[in-house]
C-alpha cells in the first residue's frame, strides 16, 4: 500500500488534554488521589484514561480526609465506598498500601485484589468484625506495617442484629501476629475514649491467648482495656525487638479465666 493511501494521522491534542505523560503524572500526584476520583480524573476524556489505566498510581491509595469529619456527620456512604473500592480496582493487584477508611466489606474487597499489602492503615466509623479480619490479614503475609483505628462501639458492644459482640481486640492482635511475621509497627486504638469495659470475651473467649514469636515487631501499641497482666508478659517475651510498646487499660485480672 502506498502512503498515498494511508489514512492521515490524527491531529495532535491540545490544551490539558495534550499534555505530556510526565506533566500529567506530576500534576495529578500534587493533586491527590481523592481529588481524582472526584473531579480531576473527570476533566476530559485523556485525563480519565490516564487516571483509570495507570495502576502504578495507585500502588499507594491514601484516600484520609484532609481534615477530621464531624461525628454527626455520615459523609454518603455510598460515595465514600465507591470512591475507595474504584481506588483498588485501578490499582490492578499491585496496591502495596492502603490508608484510608474501610469495613468488613471493603477490607475483604481488598483482600481479594492484591496480595502485596505492606502497610494498611484503616479508619472505620462501622463494623470490622474480628472474623473478617482474620480471614483478610491471611491474605497479607508481607504487611509490614498495620494501624487500626476502630469506632468502639461498633467494634466491641454490641451488634447491628442485636446479638452478643463477637469482636474482640486479643483476637483480632493474636490473628495479626499469625499471619504477618514481617509486622515492624502494631497499631490499634479506639476512634474515642471509651469509659467502661465488657468482660464479655474474658468470660466466653474461646481459645487461650498465644502468640508466636515476633522478631521484627518494634512499636506496639493496643489502646483499649482487653488485656490482662498476663497477656501484656507475654507479648513482651515474644516480641524481643520492641523498642516501644503502649498497651493501656491493663487488666489486673482476668474474671475467673486463667490466660
Amino acid at each position: 500500500m502506498s502512503s498515498a493511501a494511508l489514512p492521515p494521522p490524527p491531529p495532535p491534542a491540545s490544551g490539558w488534554a495534550g499534555l505530556p505523560h510526565d506533566v500529567l503524572w506530576s500534576a495529578f500526584t500534587v493533586l491527590g488521589q481523592r481529588e481524582i476520583l472526584s473531579g480531576a480524573g473527570l476533566a476530559c476524556a485523556a485525563w480519565w484514561r490516564f487516571a483509570r489505566d495507570e495502576p502504578a498510581m495507585w500502588r499507594r491509595i491514601d484516600l484520609r480526609a484532609s481534615a477530621p469529619r464531624d461525628e454527626d456527620d455520615d459523609d454518603d456512604s455510598s460515595e465514600w465506598k465507591a470512591m475507595t473500592l474504584a481506588a483498588v480496582d485501578r490499582s490492578a493487584g499491585q496496591c502495596e498500601a492502603f490508608w484510608g477508611r474501610a469495613d468488613d466489606e471493603v477490607l475483604l474487597y481488598l483482600a481479594d485484589r492484591t496480595s502485596y499489602m505492606k502497610s494498611l492503615r484503616v479508619t472505620s466509623d462501622y463494623d470490622v468484625s474480628s472474623q473478617v479480619f482474620a480471614e483478610v490479614v491471611k491474605k497479607f503475609p508481607m504487611l509490614e506495617e498495620l494501624e487500626l483505628v476502630l469506632k468502639p462501639d461498633a467494634y466491641n458492644y454490641g451488634t447491628k442484629s442485636g446479638l452478643p459482640p463477637t469482636n474482640s481486640w486479643v483476637e483480632l492482635f493474636q490473628s495479626a501476629c499469625e499471619a504477618c511475621s514481617h509486622l515492624h509497627n502494631f497499631t490499634v486504638r479506639r476512634a474515642s475514649k471509651v469509659t467502661r469495659f465488657d468482660p464479655y470475651y474474658l468470660r466466653e473467649r474461646r481459645r487461650p491467648f498465644s502468640i508466636p514469636v515476633m522478631h521484627g515487631l518494634h512499636s506496639l501499641e493496643l489502646s483499649d482495656g482487653s488485656f490482662t497482666k498476663d497477656m501484656v508478659m507475654q507479648i513482651v517475651d515474644k516480641c524481643p525487638s520492641l523498642e516501644s510498646l503502649n498497651i493501656s487499660d491493663v487488666l489486673a485480672h482476668t474474671h475467673g479465666i486463667k490466660s
